[in-house]
């Protein structure tokens, strides 16, 4: 069989859980001297990102929050960026109440593309009943959540087909198409 037969879009709960992490909210306070505490605030950012990514072998090297002026209060938010790999993963942070407490949660879903390329050879494969071998790249890859980035499928007559996967928050099931 070749790869002619186009699924329709398919989920891949596998390829995020297995290739890709992601913060989900994190709440937490920080203030100090009547405003927010950056400092704590990166450091929180850092121990949740590490922990997210110790899946795929990956630690924070650097995050960074700049400071908001005039300060932030309720429900204002801003953005900081954190550096896993390499790559730039975005965490946008909330403050909540007028103590200071923030949710965070990140913008971005980063990949470790050979896994990611492992678990979409198995799920296509299964899903066309056919053995199908699939080439993210090499390296880690941060795309934010609701964009794609593309892969190529092969089968066993080197028939090429780019799969498309679209990124979804951790706990979602990304989604994969391939296109003719």
């Amino acid at each position: 069989m070749a790869l002619t037969s186009v699924p329709s879009a398919r989920t891949a709960s596998s390829v995020l859980m297995a290739c890709s992490a992601a913060l989900l909210a994190s709440a937490c306070q920080f203030s100090i001297g009547g405003g927010l505490d950056y400092d704590k605030l990166e450091k929180a950012i850092t121990d949740e990102l590490n922990t997210s990514y110790s899946s795929i072998d990956q630690t924070v090297s650097s995050v960074e929050c700049p400071e908001q002026s005039p300060r932030p209060g309720k429900g204002d938010t801003f953005e900081c960026t954190a550096d896993v790999g390499g790559q730039t993963v975005r965490v946008e942070a909330t403050v909540t109440d007028d103590d200071y407490n923030v949710n965070f949660k990140t913008k971005d879903t980063l990949y470790d593309l050979p896994s990611a390329a492992t678990t979409l050879s198995d799920e296509i494969s299964k899903t066309l009943e056919f053995p199908v071998t699939v080439d993210c790249g090499e390296g880690l890859k941060a795309v934010e959540v609701g964009a794609t980035f593309d892969c190529t499928a092969a089968d066993e007559y080197g028939t090429e087909r780019t799969v498309r996967v679209t990124a979804e928050p951790i706990g979602e099931n990304d989604s994969w198409e391939i296109i003719e």
